[in-house]
């Protein structure tokens, strides 16, 4: 491929940005010079490797061994691109430079979506099934501009409207569907020969292959509360909120204790 061929509706270059914005760290020093380098765990280096191949300039992949606080022989490879035409390139789709977690955005030229958020999920995200054998698909992020486009993106593929909030804890958004919401989400990100970390194509095809027991229900209408409905709660006995929201005993009883959590939370706060 051509350098005057990269653009991100190409999938595998829309796939590989998103993954720069979640892994990648690029440099921009005096007189031009800097580099793009990304680092991941040794049983990812394939990605890296899929990167080097992709990329129509030099590029060079080195391993180091270090101590972390949960292994004292880690193994991670490197991938570094000192290019300058690759980092104009970086910085014309909207690529910061150092540290920019709360600072990406959806690339601001044409590109390919789905590609696009498979590479910020391979980095930010995760798959599988839950303790209790549920499929489910979260992605945790601090920019709230991607936490717009994404769950517009769920709204498109599952039909559900989702919402999301910073938790109170670290500031960050985390988005999780589960069951076949993740399943038809998975099934959009990580179509046949897509370029995926592997260990995610597994995690992927589990979400795929799970089945609903016969005797789970299905909800697939919810009903979300609304600020007048939580209003009427506050202010009224529990049988009539009952009979005037059509809600079971359960329901009021539950919100109403999510709504003192809330309170109790924005004191301390």
């Amino acid at each position: 491929m051509k350098p005057t061929d990269i653009n991100l509706d190409n999938p595998y270059y829309a796939y590989l940005f998103a993954f720069i914005q979640t892994d990648g760290h690029l440099y921009n020093n005096t007189r031009d010079r800097g580099r793009l380098s990304i680092e991941v765990n040794k049983k990812d280096e394939h990605i890296l490797w899929a990167f080097k191949s992709l990329l129509p300039f030099n590029s060079s992949i080195t391993e180091r061994v270090r101590k972390t606080n949960f292994s004292n022989n880690h193994t991670s490879v490197i991938w570094r691109v000192y290019d300058k035409r690759f980092r104009d390139y970086l910085e014309l789709w909207g690529l910061p430079n150092g540290c920019k977690s709360e600072l990406i955005k959806t690339p601001s030229c044409s590109f390919s979506k789905v590609d696009y958020f498979r590479g910020l999920i391979d980095g930010d995200g995760s798959l599988g099934l839950t303790c209790k054998g549920f499929p489910f698909l979260s992605f945790v992020t601090s920019s709230s501009h991607i936490v717009v486009e994404y769950i517009e993106l769920i709204s498109q593929i599952t039909g559900k409207v989702k919402t999301s909030n910073r938790n109170t804890r670290d500031s960050i958004y985390n988005i999780v569907v589960y069951k076949e919401d993740a399943q038809k989400l998975a099934k959009h990100l990580y179509y046949d020969g897509c370029l995926a970390l592997s260990r995610k194509l597994i995690k992927a095809n589990e979400v795929l292959n799970w089945s609903r027991p016969a005797n789970m229900r299905c909800v697939t209408n919810r009903k979300f509360w609304t600020p007048e409905e939580d209003k009427y709660i506050t202010n009224h006995p529990i049988e009539s909120s009952m009979k005037v929201l059509g809600r079971s005993r359960n329901s009021i009883e539950l919100r109403l204790w999510r709504l003192n959590k809330q309170s109790k939370q924005s004191v301390t706060n």
